[in-house]
């Protein structure tokens, strides 16, 4: 170029140039890899005439007009193009990154982009400190690093999710590295590291763990399940107990029944054909061989036999209403308990309720007819349960107390009907009485026409003849009169309003109430109103409206009533209220109208006064044009006639004048803004109130504007532009107003808040224009001053070139020649240099962690600020970086491997900026604290490996203490076979020989032996019911806990139970039945347990409530037995007294035969001898003399129509008789047995009749009940009657030898007959005659029938007629064959 000095004048003008266009510069590609191309181009499209492309400070294009030069070091690896300013750059390196600038002279342009030459990711390997490692012991660390690449982030996946830092997950050396503590089965991977930079990515081959875990969640199956409900297995079952647990390596399992080992080393254990010996404790232990770590678990299994048979049946005699009554449920087979059942519901013990101690027995005592339904017993075990076949229980009773049913009031001349009912077992008896004379018998009794003598107590008496027992129920009848008149009176004055006033009600008739009603509602007494004692007087303490109404009273008996008509009942009163109507407010000149009113009866009469002078009379009261003295008050005085009483009411007129005049008016000087302004309102007429406006809106008082005490001023403290408007005053009266036309308010002010616009930075070589306003009325005037010196007038001042002499305070002062008012206002300018060199350099030590480090930035040029950058990401101060106050400084107060990376730093000023080449940190840090991975707990003999590990730069060394005494080098440390002297604190010590520190970690490994003895033992006395009793857990080894257990089920604390501090003992505040059973302790550590065999624990108690079986009556001469049965563990003694003296030992008393003497108390008294209780209970037996014989006796033969008694014959004493016919009780009062009577022991036939044929018997009484009598048939003896003879009326003589005759009657016993001819007598008798048919035969033929009982004889004729001719014999002959035939009948018959 032959003008050198044109290109650097070129240079020189564009390094002044700060201004930036709205135009960007885009790169192909950014960032880019060492080696690629680049283009620069810039957006939008844009040419260039003079200026040029640079990167940081060094010019890599100039461009002037004709031609352009190209840097030495670019030359070859540059092309560009003028006209769009394009640049491409080939065959970048990384000292290519960097800032590129584009500058052109005219029109102005400047555009930067910064390009990242970065180096490609190779060769990512990832490496793992170990790869086999155990849960919970050990720490992985993972490193990941590259052959070659640059600004490198990090980014750890666990087979498809990202890693994330935690409490166990650590990331160090910028993201470098991956630390795991305790491992955990989940983090097995596999793991990778992704490396990335802004132009290519890799990721490593995975590494996974193999980590050693378990044994956990170790479960235990048992199959088959067991059957719901069931707590154990049938004996015979096969059971099969399968053990599994999460492991790797897979674990070796033991098995233990009731903790002795069995010969079974898999996971399952099959137990075949299983007995009652098999019962107990199955444990399984799972071992993993690798992580040395062991897990059990425990489970119960009871094998019982099933039950075969359950029967119930009775024990003793049949259930009888309030006596002992027992039942028995028989099992075969093992039980553990018996459910009593009534109607498919449990039973439970209560107080007439008692079961044996073994549940077998059940009584109840007395027996009720609650008890009544199906009863069942079912015998439960752990395997089976079954039930009885059911035993229906039927009560016997009665009769209860007798149901009479009939009217309780009755009457006269009416008939009633009394019906008797009884509940009873069998059906009862009854008769009845009136005031206690029998009046008839059977259930039903109807009395005749009433009478007031039939007034009285009908008594209804119900026998139950098996139970012969008897109940009587009375009701008493009562007669009365109809009610045949009711009316309402006044008592007295009538009804004024609060005076007292009464009402009666006059009655005819019995009457039981009198009731009042109003308005045909029943009315009750209340505070104002009262009745009189019979209810016949209705009084009213003060009358009120509210009692206006029509009233009746009602007279009423229990079969007949009677209401009055109606009395109406008006209340005078008033006058009350009176109310004026009327205006309140009245204008001059006009009439106003006043009404008067008030509440009286009758209505009330009226007066008006005005402010106390009467001025008229009536309830309109009207008044002239109204002036100024017709202001007052107006009274209107309301008077009754009839009560005598009066009322006012006063009502204030107000008189006032209509507004005619309002006017806005200024008070002083004109308005100026920020100055006091007063407005006024003028008015005429009576004026309440005023109200100002503006723009129409209502206008209230502030902080600036506040109003006079009448309203009629509006004063501004200071009024302001927001001021300006309309402004108009409203005056009113409650009858007129009136608003005034409008005020305009302008308000003068100024000159306010001028302005300069401009820049505040100027670089030196350049002009600058400044302007300046204000807000002003009228417009204001303008002058500038630079540094306090004025250098022109006007709105607007243009500086010349600037040098660094222009730096200062330009001022404008605006001045209003209205308000006499002026404002200034200034502007700092601020004239720099270019910035032209930033670097970053180290202050002091190097980098190690937890140190302080620092870094500065030096710089030539004007500095307003400095920028760091990290990674090329912005930095900023945290809680441990800091910068210096000119930010040239970066101080860390403790680095850490987070802070490694490429540091910068920029330097700016308003119009320039340049940035440092990068800094590399890499921090020295370490050891940081160990991890030392193994167990936490170990068994003596047992060998244990402790591995330490520590994060560090470079890496640590490694020693081992044990309580304090170094033991080995090395990071790992592996024990001889432990005693429990190698408990302790095991302490790991990594150090750095660089940073020369040291880091530390402990571990306290507890050495335990194993539980090898656990035992169940009684503290003190032996257990005794609601007593105080304690067991103990004796243990041999280690013990960290202690469990108890009741029939394999774990036992918690109660209201009743205690533990104590250390778990060993178990108390029983009070010991109970509930609390038998078999008790077991389990003594364990971490590493093993052991389980104490079965204590069984039995609770001693009783005797309680002890029970006598047997009955409550005897009979002379027979023998009972008593048995006593008590609750009670050890089974109780017993001893028998008789009326207070011991009569025998042992549950069962027989008497000898019963004497009237052996009446009396018979005790039983239950002893038990272990907790040296008795209990008592008695039973009263009552003796009854027997009936020997019953039987039953007639006074005569019984024959139809005669009278006939039977008589009971009964030896022995009894209560009562009565009679059984055909095996049913005798009922006398039905129509078949009308003529049949009772009277003392004999039964009255009057007469006797056929119909009372049957079979007899009569029962006698006694409290052990019936005793029948043999039975007695009863046949009456009747007849003859029905007298009949059969054979021909007619023959003829040929056709026939003889005549057979044939006679009957009804008769008992059956009659004897004779026959005559013709009225003669004929020999013989017999029921049949034969005569030979002949003329001589015919003729009348006569039976005679007679009783030999009853000696009743009648007869019957019959007439034979014979034709045809023959000889016949003699009569004599004929005599001699009759007998001849006859004798032949009486042979056949």
């Amino acid at each position: 170029m032959d003008h050198p000095l044109v290109l650097v004048l070129i240079l020189v003008l564009l390094n002044f140039n700060t201004d930036v266009s709205g135009q960007v510069v885009v790169p192909s590609m950014n960032p880019l890899a060492v080696g690629s191309n680049v283009t620069l181009n810039l957006v939008p499209e844009s040419s260039i005439n003079i200026g040029t492309w640079s990167y940081e400070t060094t010019t890599i294009v100039l461009f002037y007009p004709g031609g352009s030069i190209v840097s030495t070091s670019y030359q070859d690896r540059v092309s560009f193009n003028r006209s769009s300013a394009e640049l491409s750059i080939s065959s970048l390196q990384l000292n290519d990154s960097g800032l590129y600038t584009v500058q052109r002279m005219e029109p102005v342009l400047t555009a930067v982009v910064t390009l990242s030459v970065q180096e490609p990711i190779s060769n990512v390997t990832l490496r793992a400190n170990a790869t086999d490692l155990v849960e919970l012991n050990d720490t992985a660390i993972f490193t990941c690093s590259v052959s070659s690449g640059t600004s490198l982030s990090y980014r750890w996946m666990n087979g498809s999710s990202e890693v994330a830092a935690s409490d166990r997950v650590w990331l160090g050396v910028g993201n470098s590295t991956l630390s795991i503590v305790s491992v955990t089965r989940y983090d097995e991977g596999p793991f990778r590291c992704e490396v990335i930079n802004g132009i290519s990515n890799g990721t490593s081959q995975p590494i996974g763990l193999n980590v050693r875990y378990g044994p956990s969640k170790l479960t235990m199956m048992v199959v088959p399940e067991m059957i719901i409900g069931h707590t154990a297995y049938m004996m015979g079952s096969v059971i099969t107990l399968s053990c599994s647990a999460q492991s790797k390596p897979a674990v070796s399992y033991k098995w233990r029944f009731n903790w002795v080992f069995l010969n079974e080393q898999s996971p399952q254990l099959s137990l075949q054909n299983t007995r009652e010996n098999q019962t107990g404790s199955y444990t399984c232990l799972a071992h993993n061989n690798v992580t040395l770590r062991y897990a059990t678990m425990t489970t119960m299994i009871k094998i019982v036999e099933p039950i075969s048979a359950v029967s119930l049946n009775r024990d003793g005699k049949p259930p009888i209403l309030d006596q002992s009554f027992t039942l028995r449920c028989e099992v075969t087979g093992p039980i553990d308990y018996i459910h009593w059942l009534i109607n498919g519901q449990v039973i439970s013990q209560n107080n007439r309720t008692f079961f044996s101690t073994d549940n077998k027995t059940m009584v109840i005592n007395p027996i009720q007819f609650s008890d009544s339904g199906e009863y069942l017993c079912e015998a439960f075990n752990a395997v089976s349960n079954k039930t009885s076949m059911t035993y229906t229980l039927v009560v016997n009773f009665g009769p209860e107390k007798p149901d009479v049913t009939s009217p309780d009031i009755a009457m006269t001349g009416h008939i009633v009907t009394f019906n008797c009912s009884a509940s009873s077992q069998p059906p009862s008896q009854f008769s009845w009485f009136l005031n206690g004379s029998p009046v008839e018998t059977g259930s039903v009794y109807e009395t005749g026409p009433l009478t007031l003598a039939s007034h009285g107590e009908y008594t209804c008496v119900a026998f139950n003849n098996i139970t012969d027992r008897n109940s009587t129920a009375s009701k008493m009848l009562t007669i009365i009169a109809p009610v045949t008149m009711t009316m309402v009176k006044v008592i007295g004055a009538q009804p004024i309003l609060n005076e007292r006033f009464s009402l009666t009600c006059e009655t005819a008739g019995t009457v039981y109430s009198i009731q009042w009603m109003r308005n045909g509602w029943p009315l009750y007494a209340d505070n104002r109103t009262d009745f009189s004692m019979n209810n016949n007087t209705l009084i009213f303490n003060y009358v009120q409206d509210s009692d206006i109404g029509d009233y009746q009273c009602s007279a009423s008996n229990p079969l007949s009533n009677m209401t009055s008509s109606n009395y109406r009942l008006i209340v005078n009163y008033g006058p009350e209220m009176p109310v004026i109507t009327g205006p309140a407010l009245g204008e001059t000149g006009h009439n106003l109208t006043f009404n008067c009113s008030a509440s009286s009866q009758p209505p009330s009469q009226f007066s008006w006064f005005f402010n106390g002078s009467q001025v008229v009379n009536g309830s309109v009261y009207e008044t002239g044009p109204l002036t100024l003295a017709s202001h007052g008050e107006y009274t209107c005085m309301a008077f009754n006639n009839v009560t005598g009483r009066n009322s006012t009411v006063s009502k204030m007129l107000i008189v006032i004048e209509p507004v005619t005049m309002a006017m806005v008016k200024v008070m002083g000087a004109q308005p100026i803004a920020d100055n006091m302004f007063t407005l006024t309102c003028e008015t005429t007429g009576t004026i309440y109130s005023i109200h100002w406006m503006r723009n129409n809106w209502p206008l209230y008082a502030d902080n600036r504007t506040y109003f006079s005490m009448n309203n009629n001023t509006l004063t501004f403290n200071y009024v302001q532009d927001s001021d300006i408007g309309d402004y108009q005053c409203s005056a009113s009266n409650p009858l007129s107003n009136m608003t005034s036309s409008n005020y305009r308010l302008i308000v003068n002010y100024g000159p306010e808040m001028p302005v300069i616009t401009g820049p505040a930075l100027g670089e030196t070589g350049h002009n600058l224009t400044f302007n300046c306003s204000a807000s002003s009325q009228p417009p204001s005037q303008f002058s500038w001053f630079f540094n306090g010196s004025q250098v022109a007038t006007g709105s607007v001042y243009e500086t010349g070139p600037l040098t660094l002499a222009s730096h200062g305070e330009y001022t404008c002062m605006a001045f209003n020649n209205v308000t006499g008012r002026n404002s200034t206002v200034s502007k700092m300018l601020i004239v720099i240099e270019p910035v032209t060199m930033a670097m970053v350099k180290v202050m002091g030590a190097q980098p190690i962690a937890d140190n302080m480090f620092t870094l500065t930035c030096e710089t030539t040029g004007t500095i307003y600020s400095i920028h760091w950058m990290k990674n090329s990401w912005p930095l900023y101060a945290d809680n441990r970086t800091y910068f210096s106050m000119n930010n040239n400084t970066l101080t860390f107060n403790s680095v850490q491997d987070s802070d490694n990376g490429d540091y910068q730093c920029s330097a700016y000023n308003p119009l320039s900026n340049m940035t440092s080449t990068e800094y590399r940190l890499i921090v020295n840090y370490g050891p940081e604290r160990p991890v030392i991975m193994s167990s936490d707990i170990a068994m003596t003999g047992y060998i244990v490996t402790f591995n330490c590990s520590a994060s560090s730069q470079p890496p640590s060394q490694f020693s081992w203490f044990f309580n304090g005494s170094q033991v080995v080098t090395g990071s790992v440390y592996e024990t001889d076979p432990l005693t429990l002297a190698s408990h302790g604190e095991y302490t790991c010590v990594a150090f750095n020989n660089i940073t020369d520190r040291n880091s530390t970690a402990s571990k306290m490994l507890t050495i335990i032996a194993p539980v090898t003895m656990t035992m169940v033992k009684v503290i003190g006395a032996q257990p005794i019911l609601n007593e105080r009793f304690s067991l103990t857990c004796e243990t041999a080894g280690t013990v960290y806990s202690i469990q108890w257990m009741r029939n394999g089920w774990p036992l918690y604390a109660d209201n009743r139970t205690d533990f104590s501090m250390n778990n060993n003992t178990l108390t029983f505040n009070y010991v109970q039945d509930s609390d038998i059973g078999d008790y077991q302790c389990s003594a364990s550590n971490p590493l093993s347990n052991m389980t104490s065999s079965n204590y069984r624990l039995i609770v001693n108690y009783g005797p309680e409530m002890p029970v006598i079986t047997g009955p409550a009556l005897g009979e002379t001469g027979h023998n009972l037995t008593f048995n006593c049965t008590a609750s009670s563990q050890p089974p109780s003694q017993f001893s028998w007294f008789f009326n207070g003296s011991q009569v025998a030992a042992g549950s069962v008393y027989k008497t000898g035969p019963l004497t009237l003497a052996s009446h009396g108390e018979y005790t039983c008294m239950a002893f038990n001898n272990l907790t040296v209780r008795n209990s008592t209970v008695s039973k009263m037996l009552t003796i009854i003399e027997a009936i020997m014989s019953v039987t039953v006796k007639l006074n005569k033969l019984p024959i139809a129509s005669d009278n006939l008694t039977l008589t009971c014959v009964v030896t022995g004493r009894y209560d009562t008789i009565y009679w059984m016919k055909d095996n049913l009780s005798l009922v006398l009062n039905n129509t078949l047995n009308s003529d049949i009577t009772i009277s003392n022991n004999s039964l009255h036939f009057s007469p006797v009749k056929v119909s009372n044929d049957g079979n007899y018997q009569c029962v006698a009484t006694n409290l052990f009940g019936p005793n029948t009598s043999p039975k007695y048939q009863l046949l009456v003896n009747y007849g003859p009657k029905s007298v009949n003879i059969s054979g021909p009326a007619s023959v003829v003589i040929g056709s026939v030898t003889t005549v057979t005759l044939k006679c009957s009657a009804d008769s008992r016993p059956i009659s004897e007959y004779g026959w005559k001819f013709n009225n003669q007598s004929v020999l013989g008798t017999g029921p049949m005659i034969a005569v030979i048919a002949s003329l001589e035969n015919a003729g009348d033929y006569t039976c005679v029938a007679k009783n030999p009982v009853t000696n009743i004889s009648m007869s019957k004729t019959i007439s034979l007629d014979v034709t045809g001719h023959s000889n016949a014999p003699p009569f004599q002959a004929r005599v001699g064959l009759m007998l001849t035939a006859l004798l032949a009948l009486s042979l056949c018959l």
